[in-house]
């Protein structure tokens, strides 16, 4: 079942890289710091009185050792983190999980790079699937920011998929 789930949604959203779209790692520290990882110069680190690994360290992230590794390398060198995704289907039902619930500061196209792996692990996976909400409260909410990044047949394809797990609960419809 899970190697046609993927397969089908593989044909609705082809795979691409994420190329400059910030991650959902990047935005978890966007959304605590107000800067993503290149951004934190040396006056914002001397006004809070801490160095680059202390924003990771003494703020409490919550994150996996491997994540917690990239993001520490990413404040020493002020550069984006490396992740190890290349395409949606690199990221992990524990990715989704941990950082989930900031998909709403990503851009549309990184919003379409991670919906898919959202989607796939909904529908794949009993664990918990809390971090959808978040994405569907980013569909609800932005919309009319993000529909002009999906094609029709990704259109039809999220509308349907609110449709049959959301109780049928879709505030818009697809733009076709």
């Amino acid at each position: 079942m899970s190697a046609d789930i993927q397969k089908s949604i593989e044909e609705i959203f082809p795979l691409f890289p994420l190329g400059e779209n910030r991650s959902l790692l990047e935005c978890d520290f966007y959304d605590t710091h107000y800067g993503y990882f290149d951004q934190i110069d040396d006056d914002y680190l001397s006004a809070i009185e801490m160095s680059a690994e202390g924003l990771l360290l003494e703020y409490g992230f919550d994150w996996p050792e491997f994540y917690l590794k990239a993001g520490l390398e990413a404040a020493r060198s002020r550069s984006r983190p490396i992740e190890g995704i290349e395409t949606w289907k690199d990221v992990s039902y524990q990715y989704l999980s941990y950082f989930g619930q900031d998909c709403g500061c990503l851009s549309s196209e990184g919003f379409k790079f991670f919906l898919p792996a959202a989607i796939y692990h909904f529908l794949t996976t009993d664990q918990n699937k809390a971090y959808m909400d978040w994405f569907i409260f980013r569909l609800e909410s932005q919309w009319e920011k993000d529909n002009h990044v999906f094609n029709n047949d990704q259109k039809n394809f999220i509308f349907e998929f609110i449709k049959d797990h959301y109780n049928g609960h879709v505030s818009w419809t697809p733009e076709l």
